[in-house]
């Protein structure tokens, strides 16, 4: 299944995110990659965290464009 469908199933409103540039504690870079800690708002439980949560990576500028592109577009 792609990211896509799984969120036109769960309804695009449903979806929330949480951008890891603004909620990390810490960035530490290793030999292998680099380990974020970060919190969240998200309660937690038996089952883990209320709601599950998924890590998507965009290109970075991309986003910025896309982001543009729509500030442009609603003047």
């Amino acid at each position: 299944m792609k990211m896509s469908e799984l969120i036109a199933r769960y309804g695009d409103d449903n979806v929330k995110f949480q951008n890891l540039d603004q909620c990390a504690d810490s960035l530490n870079m290793g030999k292998r990659g680099t380990k974020i800690s970060f919190g969240t708002e998200q309660k937690i439980g038996l089952k883990g965290t209320e709601q599950l949560g998924l890590v998507l990576w965009f290109d970075r500028e991309r986003v910025a464009q896309i982001i543009a592109d729509l500030k442009k577009d609603a003047k």
